[in-house]
């Protein structure tokens, strides 16, 4: 009887063990968010874009992206990849209003 409640004491103990393993390795999508953010902190890009471009074009409903981004390499890049006070001093960009 003495060994039955040693071995589901070990048991549960191994079980509880495998529960805070899985509870401290998975993360939650706001950890890897600001994970992602931190580690945008230290690479902003400090290239010169293409374009700036203001999109004002009329939407309908909530709106879902940014309304400014740059044009780099002919692909859309979101202003918040930028160093954007490197970008002031050293690109002379004008921001394009496209309609």
């Amino acid at each position: 009887m003495k060994n039955k409640i040693i071995y589901i004491f070990l048991g549960v103990v191994v079980v509880f063990i495998f529960i805070i393993v899985f509870i401290l390795m998975k993360q939650s999508p706001l950890d890897s968010k600001l994970q992602t953010d931190m580690s945008n902190l230290k690479t902003k890009l400090k290239q010169c874009p293409d374009e700036w471009i203001d999109n004002q074009m009329p939407s309908i409903g909530p709106e879902k992206i940014e309304r400014q981004y740059f044009i780099l390499n002919g692909e859309r890049r979101e202003i918040d990849e930028f160093d954007m006070e490197w970008i002031q001093k050293n690109c002379g960009l004008r921001k394009q209003r496209v309609f």
